[in-house]
């Protein structure tokens, strides 16, 4: 049996945001200096026609239902998150902090050194495994891609 080893990390600022910004996308953020991890889920809000995007964090051992809620990326005006104020999270705990000075530096145009980002191997916009080598790469497949 071969085992086949795929690291769907993003290599660019520009790749990880638009990833981000499918609707439906998981993140996970992993410092190489502490291997401290944190995965974020980002869903495009109804009826913002992808202009308002949710964050949450994961916070507990389910990872398709333990999410917290902990503010809002805009995407215009130069993607700016914004911590929610009904976050039960407090934006100095160390996940708030953590994805905050990610996404400054994502928006800005680039790949932070010291982390790695990843996806979580389905496409960010309709949550389909990806199988395409560019797909995996991209976190988006190949029909949802060219929609973007």
């Amino acid at each position: 049996m071969y085992e086949v080893e795929m690291n769907p990390g993003f290599t660019s600022a520009n790749a990880a945001v638009l990833y981000a910004l499918a609707g439906n996308a998981k993140l996970t953020v992993v410092s190489k200096a502490t291997g401290a991890r944190f995965t974020f889920r980002i869903r495009v809000a109804k009826g913002s026609e992808g202009a308002r995007y949710f964050v949450s964090v994961l916070t507990g051992a389910n990872n398709e239902a333990d999410y917290t809620y902990l503010g809002t990326v805009f995407a215009t005006g130069g993607c700016a998150y914004a911590h929610g104020r009904k976050s039960t999270i407090a934006p100095t705990a160390t996940s708030a902090k953590a994805f905050a000075w990610v996404w400054k530096r994502l928006a800005a145009g680039y790949l932070p050194e010291g982390i790695e980002i990843h996806h979580e191997g389905s496409c960010g916009k309709c949550g389909r495994a990806l199988t395409v080598p560019e797909s995996i790469a991209s976190g988006l497949g190949p029909v949802c891609a060219g929609a973007a």
